[in-house]
């Protein structure tokens, strides 16, 4: 049972490393074509955890 768990953990790690570079090569594409700032960006992202604290997730629902 746990190499099973630690082969999902293996497996989701990857999945959002992926995720990271997916991301990651979006936001510099935006950068370099001015569309936005690293600093715009990264407030972006704050502002939206900030709102998402003390909500229900659907996650949280299932599990």
């Amino acid at each position: 049972m746990a190499k099973k768990n630690k082969d999902l953990l293996r497996e989701i790690a990857e999945e959002v490393d992926v995720f990271d570079d997916m991301l990651s090569a979006l936001v510099e594409l935006l950068e370099e074509k001015g569309v936005l700032t690293q600093k715009e960006w990264e407030g972006k992202i704050k502002a939206k955890v900030e709102a998402s604290k003390g909500k229900t997730r659907f996650r949280d629902l299932q599990l």
